[in-house]
């Protein structure tokens, strides 16, 4: 009898093997491959920053422009830089980068799920769901576009090294202490404002819960660990002084607003639809429900209605009754998901107008809650209801990475809600603009930085917004340099929709002695050449003013009313021309 329970635990063992080696192998083949289909310019940011960081030899580089206070430490672009040695800024390198920060979310898995006596053959299993993706939006912003992925990677070490600190003594103490030193100054470095809620504020309530729960020697740990964790905090936030004294920064939704009490309850209805997105349940409306997409929908409809109620019922258990790092681990992710909610309903940051898409910031909470559910006990006598359901959401989300890998371009495609962002056309739009050789244009956001990174910098498209007419620059996530006069010498480009054609004030454009040479239209796209750097005309593109400019008037120019008897008529106060930093009003 014991010799076929080792032969059964051996061959248990083997499948889970065989199942993680195929989710990474499907993890891998999207990363290179299938992301390319919903690669957008979020995603190229990393990359391009990437790219300014090696031409400027600064690491924070002083014509970047960065967005809320949010710096780029050690995020993406990281693994990047010394990539671009070898080979182009382009997709390639940005699957590298996705590559290494997935070795590191796996790895931080492994070791959380290393806090129990959890066997070799559960943490693997742990380890092959997420590998799978879990669902489509945790595939995109895990893997794809990293964006969470870091932010999660982050909280892994935070508690695992905190948990080790408890459990250790004399030498290894100061080891671990290290550790959260360094990992609190970095993240506070990055930005302090969302490292208070996203770690500060779940790493200080798990430290007041378990000193509440603890005996005298747990008590004299975390005096110690909250030592550390506040020396880090004024390191973090020395460093981000310092460093934002130095660089350019915009704020946008950082700047955050309180909701009406209406609007909090509608952000509040709609938070269900964002929960059930994350864990993978929302079926595509106008499927077929008797058909086998339509069965695969109700299945991954109840594994996120299941996930949905065992996660918070797991995350309770492991903060109330646990008294091992789980205890920890539990208390920090239940704090972590309540102070983010507060502000998901409260405020203005997350846009409910998209609701799908907004849920990207219960991904971290959500997913941490997941694997406290996949690491708790499964005890099919005592609590059997629990146990099946457990069982039954491990197979679905084990056995899903095919499914979830194929259609995340589908799925996450509409949820953005922003024309041109998602467009399975790009690709064939690089390659005519590469035959047609067409090397430096401009662009609306989403449609710029992705070309630039599709086409291995053998196309560089610059972000601009259409301005009272004209296209200016878009100071979001780019580079003052791209804007000069002498980032390139000869032809240039618009690319734009017919919508944003429609926009674009011609005869505004000829008065600054910009007009198109020539132009073309495929897949969507209106393409306007023109003979030489748009930069070269156009007002308020070089903030140096090394050149002349000359400020037209038109009809979106400043006026004034002259103060009459009769109907006041607008009158244009003046016109500025910019003669090599020397100006005069006419």
């Amino acid at each position: 009898m014991i010799k076929n329970n080792n032969v059964l635990s051996t061959a248990a063992l083997l499948v889970v093997a065989f199942l993680l080696v195929i989710n990474i192998g499907m993890l891998i083949s999207y990363l290179f491959y299938g992301y390319q289909a919903e690669f957008h310019s979020d995603s190229a940011v990393k990359v391009l920053l990437a790219k300014e960081i090696v031409l400027a030899n600064d690491y924070f580089p002083d014509d970047w422009n960065y967005i809320n206070n949010d710096f780029f430490v050690f995020f993406g672009h990281t693994f990047i830089i010394p990539l671009l040695t070898v080979m182009p800024a382009g997709f390639t390198a940005h699957a590298f980068s996705g590559l290494f920060f997935a070795v590191l979310l796996l790895t931080g898995v492994w070791f959380l799920s290393g806090l129990t006596d959890l066997g070799t053959k559960r943490r693997l299993l742990i380890l092959a769901i997420v590998a799978g993706g879990i669902s489509s939006i945790s595939a995109e912003n895990l893997y794809g576009q990293v964006s969470y992925c870091a932010e999660i990677v982050f909280c892994c070490y935070l508690i695992f090294f905190s948990c080790k600190f408890f459990q250790s003594n004399g030498k290894r103490t100061y080891l671990w202490g290290m550790g959260i030193f360094l990992l609190v100054s970095l993240i506070y470095w990055e930005n302090p404002q969302r490292a208070t809620i996203v770690y500060g504020v779940p790493f200080l309530g798990a430290v007041c819960w378990q000193f509440m729960r603890g005996n005298s020697w747990i008590r004299r740990k975390l005096w110690q660990i909250s030592a550390i964790f506040f020396m880090g905090l004024g390191v973090g936030i020395a460093l981000h002084t310092y460093t934002l004294s130095g660089v350019n920064n915009i704020l946008t939704v950082g700047d955050a607003r309180w909701l009406s009490y209406e609007m909090m309850l509608r952000n509040l209805s709609l938070t269900p639809k964002g929960v059930l997105y994350v864990f993978g349940g929302l079926p595509n409306p106008g499927d077929y429900l008797v058909s086998l997409g339509g069965v695969y929908e109700a299945l991954r409809l109840l594994a996120a209605v299941i996930s949905a109620v065992l996660v918070p019922w797991a995350v309770f258990k492991a903060f109330r009754y646990s008294n091992d790092g789980m205890g920890f681990f539990g208390s920090f992710v239940a704090i972590a998901f309540a102070s983010v909610f507060f502000l998901y309903v409260t405020t203005t940051i997350p846009d409910m107008n998209d609701a799908v898409q907004s849920s990207r910031y219960l991904l971290p909470s959500l997913f941490l809650g997941l694997i406290i559910l996949l690491m708790s006990p499964i005890d099919r006598f005592k609590a059997p209801f629990s146990a099946i359901s457990t069982i039954f959401i491990i197979v679905f989300f084990i056995t899903s990475g095919y499914q979830i890998f194929r259609l995340s371009g589908k799925e996450v495609l509409p949820a953005w809600g922003q024309p041109g962002q998602y467009n399975p056309h790009k690709k064939s739009l690089v390659n005519f603009l590469i035959s047609q050789n067409l090397e430096y244009g401009y662009a609306t956001y989403w449609n710029a930085g992705v070309v630039s990174v599709l086409s291995d910098e053998k196309v560089l498209v610059r972000q601009i917004l259409i301005k009272n007419g004209i296209p200016v620059p878009m100071k979001h996530l780019s580079s003052n340099r791209w804007y000069r006069p002498e980032a390139r010498h000869g032809e240039t480009f618009l690319l734009l929709t017919d919508a944003e054609a429609k926009l674009i004030e011609w005869e505004v454009l000829e008065a600054y002695n910009v007009k198109p040479d020539r132009s073309y239209e495929i897949n969507g796209f209106n393409i306007y050449v023109f003979k030489d750097n748009l930069a070269n005309h156009l007002p308020g593109w070089d903030a140096h003013f090394e050149v002349p400019f000359k400020f037209i008037p038109n009809e979106y120019s400043l006026r004034k009313l002259t103060l009459k008897r009769h109907k006041p008529k607008p009158e244009i106060s003046a016109i500025i021309i910019f003669d090599g930093g020397n100006h005069e009003a006419i």
